[in-house]
């Protein structure tokens, strides 16, 4: 369960729940924004075939950063809505396929 990436809210229940039975500090908004950042970071790694960059919020936690191996950003992930946490909460299943999609551009132009 700890490595579980939730793709939906019924598995951010789930993960919730298990975060809090094992005794960690979460929240509904936490265990989505963790699964959104870890989702953009497998997605990363999938099109490099391996863990050659690294996916971080940005300063005002609004965007996701792409950094290259450089460490300079060289792309991100902006949400459609408000948040990319609104974005998940509204079809998360449609902002994973978005994020592979925008992940692939990066990849492709970088």
């Amino acid at each position: 369960m700890q490595n579980l990436i939730p793709g939906d809210m019924l598995e951010v229940n789930q993960k919730l729940k298990w975060e809090l039975d094992t005794g960690m500090t979460a929240d509904e908004s936490s265990v989505i924004n963790d699964a959104v950042l870890a989702g953009t970071q497998y997605f990363v790694d999938e099109a490099l075939e391996g863990s050659y960059w690294t996916v971080k919020w940005d300063a005002k936690h609004q965007n996701i950063d792409v950094y290259g191996t450089t460490g300079d950003v060289v792309g991100q992930i902006k949400p459609t809505l408000e948040t990319l946490e609104a974005d998940f909460r509204k079809d998360s299943q449609g902002l994973f396929i978005r994020i592979e999609k925008e992940v692939a551009v990066v990849v492709r132009d970088n």
